[in-house]
């Protein structure tokens, strides 16, 4: 929402509180000028998480569509000028700085050729910005249409685990990580024949090597949520059931 709309919903506001508020006529000029400037500024802070909120979502949303058609510069500048960003990617290890996230996308493992799909469905986001507006959590589950004509497909499906920081008044990335947890075929069925993950590239060695160790499907590898259980406050466990 643009700061036009924003002053419109603060200048009803006003007028909402004005008109409902029988106990403020009670209250000394002060007073109520008071309280209406407490519940303008409650709802200033509000509009400002939706903007961003909804910042990080569009940020989001362009990675997506950049991965999808191999744009590794417009991929490398989501990222935000500091030399700690990272990426990581399934089983590739981690690439840290602007730059070598940048040499990453341009790899020819990246680049889209004729012939060929890669389209990221991005969805189900869960985020959380901190107290102090400045930085941000969040998950996000990818979904990967990817083959080449005349070949087989693959269907490759996982979450990321982000992190966000406000730059200079823009939202950015500070961390990308993808768990990949599927990886199959779409000729067989992802159900007959899964792909193992990628390791590091021999030709591009990582910065770091891989933070989580774990597997794609048929394994059922589970990264802990960033966030506590939206009603009970209680932390998430993951426990798998004995096979049948």
């Amino acid at each position: 929402m643009s700061r036009a709309s924003l002053g419109r919903l603060i200048a009803v506001g006003v007028l909402v509180c004005g008109a409902c508020s029988a106990r403020a006529q009670d209250l000394s000029e002060a007073a109520r000028l008071s309280v209406l400037e407490a519940k303008l500024s409650s709802l200033e802070a509000e509009m400002t998480l939706l903007e961003d909120l909804q910042a990080i979502k569009r940020l989001q949303s362009a990675y997506g569509y950049y991965a999808s058609k191999g744009m590794a510069d417009e991929l490398a500048d989501l990222f935000a000028d500091d030399p700690r960003v990272t990426l990581e990617i399934g089983g590739r290890g981690a690439y840290v700085g602007r730059e070598r996230i940048r040499q990453f996308f341009r790899h020819e493992s990246n680049r889209l050729r004729e012939g060929e799909i890669f389209n990221h469905v991005m969805g189900q986001e869960v985020i959380h910005i901190a107290d102090d507006g400045k930085t941000a959590k969040g998950r996000v589950r990818s979904l990967v249409q990817a083959g080449r004509y005349g070949g087989d497909g693959r269907w490759i499906e996982g979450p990321f685990e982000n992190e966000y920081v406000k730059e200079d008044g823009v939202w950015k990335f500070s961390k990308v990580h993808w768990y990949i947890t599927v990886n199959a075929s779409y000729a067989d069925g992802w159900h007959k024949k899964s792909h193992p993950l990628e390791g590091p590239l021999e030709d591009l060695p990582p910065d770091l090597p891989p933070s989580d160790d774990f597997e794609a499907y048929p394994a059922a590898y589970f990264k802990p949520f960033h966030y506590l259980h939206p009603v009970t406050g209680k932390p998430v466990v993951f426990r798998l059931e004995d096979e049948r």
